[in-house]
């Protein structure tokens, strides 16, 4: 059993081969019960997409058509849908559209109404939906834009200046149209575009509407534009996500930049607001911890270089940090781009003119909360309330890394917080509601939104809650005083008290209601009509909110009144769904079936197994009995597609990979920040479509070491993270973020309490650096000549980890791991003819291993290879002064001790294909198919033949690139075969029966092939 370790270096359907005598059914067609049997191998295409399942929705917009039927627009990745308002569920009439629709506004042009989608780098689509039943979609425009030279500086601190440019497909975040006060000369309308690329652009919304094909708003239609981005590190700040006009002034929510208010005729700027900025409060994570820039002794620089004329940390603080950030104290820039920003991401923001001459703006501020603006003259602070805190994998220990490139929990923080907000008056006028949505805590509404300086804020103000633990660097409960913040346990996570209703179903002031998540996670919503005035029929909708990956449901507001039971406050009569697959689950419960938030996927004889965060695992198939491929995917068996408990069935929340051992009927999911779950699937083998299996598991298959029962198993501090997983015997060796290597065994039931299966950890016992970064993907390999067994770990910001597992794997001696080197691959940089060494930015992702070469992706330096046998290289035979394993590069001294790559490639950079210069997105997780010389191979056309060598090829999800394949038979010259772009993000590969699958976060399941 333990020379199978490489199964996980080959390509999927080759993996197969290897368990071809268990469980049959799994395996039907797979190449028999003779596991040397020769297969014939199939390569895998991106020529065509043949599918796509699910999707997430991000926008949601009323229309209202010249016969007076209500209707809900909405996206799912890139599909635009209609159906009518009703309380029962009416036909969905639905086109699929050029990109992923972020935002959608409506338009009256020519005596025809439509919807213009901002369909991020795929531009602005334009729909007919004169009859929503029968729309049509009729051209798409895309975004030229011209950035101006820029100085930052790279992940190991060298300053650099990008020159000025000229650049196509700017990411259409939202579009605004302004009538200018004229609805019926349409000839004169604004067209404001929030380009995410570059800032905010105007141009005549006749340059779209009257063009007759395809094509391209070139800079030369703008009538005016503003550059909004910031640069410090090598990521911006402040590309704007939406647009709204109030009062003849233009607001623009530009992300972790806060609030742009601008003259809409000239565009120039006439005031901002930003939370991180404004030391007026200290109700914010950063205002707690005096960590704002604001704040004395915190810059490590000057502050007239350190700080902009906005108050933002500049390139010169962030050179600073990254290259002395072995020995910072301070680190506010770092803080700031590496984890702080999501508390100060502004979304969106809703504006209304108040009693008495105020205005006031409404941001939804993401997990900064629902914070309230003064914007009637200068900006300033009124009152907010408190999103729930993101728990999970960023949730502290007292203990955890201090690390300036710590990447912590940032994939649910991206998305927590509050993510949309609208301000309504009640029936007397006087007082209003706000209406929020929040990642965790659903539709959310709360009075005195008049006044947020005296209302928001729970009753006997000031609260104290400064006694709780202090845990500095990481946000929590103990930073808000205002209301009362005291965790109370909701299932598998905690929320505030003041969002938990009592046993009458009443609230802490000012909070009416609390939904909690609603077929998903808060995202998108809009108000009925009616509800500007409050006064909506009874039992009609009053509220339509997305659940981003769980789709749209629409919420009618019974009775906000005291001592009503909670389930008696709203209804969900309808709910939207982004499949139209029969999911299982238990009696009682929903069971349609919403993909949209895919993170892993893999194979498996005829089935198909897919990770999809907060819905769990789900088996597809994809091939007949006889081993046919199919491209009509369905599902025939899933875990509870709930993230808690549902009677006696656990779920696989927050799925993010799925693994498989030895046993092909066990499933390993990992669960983001819960550990690793196994997962009985066999019953997926009989099941059928439209009756499929609903899968659990016991508790004794619960693979974690931070738990509620018991706090930290095995003396590692962190919670759990659990990225990705490779196997040796009964050994499960786990990616365990910040904690580096976990290792399970699986053949001992998971006890929460003796903690009997953690075996090991290397990483995650020790507080201050992490040894291995932040590990998300771990993969093994045997040196023939010595026997030794070496694991390669994707490090994250720390680059590639390399460790010596013999004395465990083979000598079973615990821990038994010795960490040989963490490093970052070396970076050339050219600038002024003066080419520079430094360190590589951004993160690495995957490794996958071959033969002897091992291969890493990098979310910004593309995909790097090395032979196994540089890579176990001791240290000191390089320099005799390289001792620490964790410090093998320091440009300071110009010591040096890290491997050279053999082979790098990345896609940006390519010589022989310049077109994807521009191409946003970077390496994320990868497949890699083998072809050994003298086995039968099928190409896309069906035809049989061998080869004289072998012939290795890569298929490479590439974020917002697409998808890619190369070969790399030649470990020093990678070729790209073929890219394809998809809607969403791709995160992860499989192949199959020719086919490549692509988990595509919000675009959901999308299959290529010849």
């Amino acid at each position: 059993m333990k020379n199978k370790i490489l199964k996980f270096s080959l390509d999927k359907p080759l993996r197969i081969t290897v368990f071809a005598a268990a469980t049959a059914m799994l395996l039907t067609a797979c190449g028999g019960g003779d596991k040397f049997t020769p297969i014939t191998i199939v390569e895998a295409f991106l020529d065509t997409q043949a599918a796509q399942v699910g999707g997430a929705t991000a926008a949601v917009t009323y229309y209202k058509d010249s016969g007076n039927v209500e209707w809900t627009l909405y996206s799912m990745a890139n599909r635009f849908a209609a159906t009518p308002i009703v309380t029962t569920k009416g036909s969905v009439t639905e086109i699929t559209v050029p990109g992923n629709i972020e935002h959608i506004t409506l338009v009256s042009y020519n005596s025809q109404s439509y919807a213009l989608l901002s369909m991020g780098e795929a531009g602005i689509g334009v729909v007919n939906i004169s009859n929503p039943a029968t729309m049509v979609y009729q051209r798409t425009m895309t975004v030229d834009y011209d950035t101006p030279a820029y100085p930052y500086v790279d992940g190991g601190g060298t300053q650099y200046t990008e020159a000025a440019a000229s650049h196509t497909l700017g990411t259409v975040n939202d579009l605004l149209v302004d009538n200018n006060g004229t609805p019926s000369n349409y000839t004169d309308d604004q067209l404001f575009i929030a380009n995410g690329n570059f800032g905010i652009q105007k141009t005549l919304l006749s340059s779209v509407m009257d063009a007759t094909a395809d094509g391209a708003l070139s800079v030369t239609v703008f009538d005016q534009q503003i550059w909004t981005l910031k640069y410090a590190g090598e990521n911006p700040w402040g590309g704007p996500l939406s647009l709204k006009m109030h009062g003849g002034k233009l607001y623009a929510a530009l992300g972790f930049l806060g609030i742009g208010i601008y003259n809409p005729t000239t565009l120039a700027r006439q005031d901002f607001y930003n939370l991180y900025t404004d030391c007026s409060t200290r109700e914010d994570w950063f205002g707690y911890q005096n960590l704002k820039p604001c704040d004395p002794n915190v810059l490590n620089v000057d502050p007239a270089i350190g700080l902009d004329a906005d108050g933002m940390l500049t390139y010169a603080e962030a050179g600073y940090e990254l290259a002395n950030k072995q020995t910072v104290t301070t680190y506010p820039w770092a803080a700031f781009d590496r984890y702080g920003k999501y508390y100060y991401n502004a979304r969106t923001v809703d504006v209304v003119d108040l009693p008495g001459g105020t205005t006031m703006a409404y941001i939804a501020y993401a997990l900064g909360g629902l914070v309230a603006v003064d914007v009637t003259s200068t900006p300033t602070y009124a009152g907010y309330v408190p999103a729930p805190p993101a728990h999970g994998p960023d949730e502290p220990t007292g203990q955890q890394s201090k690390s300036i490139l710590s990447h912590h929990g940032s994939g649910m923080l991206e998305e927590a917080g509050v993510a949309d907000v609208r301000v309504v008056p009640d029936s007397n006028g006087t007082s209003y509601k706000a209406y929020f949505t929040d990642h965790f805590a659903g539709l959310v509404v709360v009075s005195g939104a008049e006044n947020p300086a005296a209302h928001w804020k729970n009753p006997g103000f000031p609260f104290n809650n400064d006694t709780q633990p202090a845990t500095p660097y990481f946000p929590d409960y103990e930073s808000v005083t205002s209301y009362n913040m005291t965790p109370v346990p909701v299932g598998e996570e905690s929320m505030p008290t003041f969002l938990v209703a009592d046993a009458n179903g009443n609230y802490a002031t000012p909070v009416l209601l609390v939904t909690g998540e609603i077929n998903g996670h808060g995202g998108a919503l809009f108000m009925m009509p009616c509800m500007e005035t409050a006064t909506c029929p009874a039992d009609q909708v009053d509220v339509v909110a997305s659940s981003g990956a769980g789709g749209v449901s629409y919420v009618e507001i019974k009775d906000l009144t005291p001592n009503v039971a909670v389930a008696d406050r709203f209804a969900v009569p309808v709910h939207l769904a982004s499949t139209n697959e029969i999911g299982a689950a238990p009696v009682g419960m929903p069971t349609d079936v919403a993909i949209g938030h895919t993170e892993g996927v893999a194979t498996l004889g005829n089935y198909l197994f897919l990770a999809d965060g907060p819905h769990g695992l789900s088996v597809w198939r994809i091939a007949d009995d006889a081993g046919v491929a199919t491209d009509d995917l369905h599902l025939v068996a899933n875990t509870l597609m709930d993230e808690y408990p549902v009677d006696t069935y656990l779920p696989a929340p927050h799925a993010t990979k799925v693994a498989f051992a030895s046993d092909p009927s066990k499933a390993y999911v990992m669960s983001q920040s819960l550990g690793m779950r196994r997962v009985d699937v066999s019953a997926a083998a009989t099941a059928q479509v439209g009756t499929p299996a609903l899968l659990n598991l016991a508790t004794t298959d619960i693979y974690e070491h931070s738990t509620e029962a018991n706090g930290n198993l095995g003396g590692i501090n962190g919670q759990d993270h659990a990225y990705g997983a490779t196997f040796y015997g009964k050994y499960a060796l786990v990616a365990d973020g910040s904690n580096g290597l976990t290792v399970y065994d699986t053949t001992v039931p998971a006890d929460s309490l003796t903690g009997a299966h953690v075996v090991a950890n290397l990483g995650g016992t020790v507080s201050g650096k992490p040894l291995l970064g932040r590990a998300s993907s771990v993969k093994l390999w045997t040196d023939t000549a010595t026997g030794k067994i070496y694991a390669v770990v994707a490090a994250g910001p720390y680059g590639i980890s390399v460790v010596d597992m013999t004395d465990l794997l083979v000598n079973d001696i615990k821990p038994g791991m010795t960490l040989l080197k963490t490093f970052e691959p070396i970076k050339l940089e050219e600038e002024l003819g003066v080419v520079k060494v430094g360190r590589a930015d951004g993160k690495s992702v995957d490794v996958q291993i071959v033969n002897n070469y091992a291969y890493v992706s990098y979310d910004s330096f593309g995909l790097v290879a090395y032979t196994m046998a540089d890579l176990i290289e001791p240290i000191s035979d390089l320099n005799p002064l390289c001792t620490d394993p964790t410090k093998v590069f320091d440009p300071q001294t110009g010591l040096d001790c890290r491997p050279v790559a053999v082979g790098s490639y990345k896609l940006q950079a390519d010589p022989l294909h310049p077109e994807y210069a521009l191409v946003d997105g970077g390496a994320q997780n990868m497949t890699a198919q083998w072809f050994p010389a003298k086995r039968p191979i099928r190409n896309g056309a069906g035809d049989v033949f061998v080869l004289d060598t072998p012939r290795l090829l890569f298929y490479v999800a590439y974020a917002d690139g697409g998808v890619i394949k190369l070969d790399w038979s030649d470990p020093a010259n990678p070729v790209l075969l073929q890219r394809q772009d998809t809607v969403g993000k791709a995160v992860d590969t499989a192949i199959a029966n020719g086919r490549v699958y692509v988990a595509d976060y919000s675009g959901g399941l999308v299959v290529f092939k010849k």
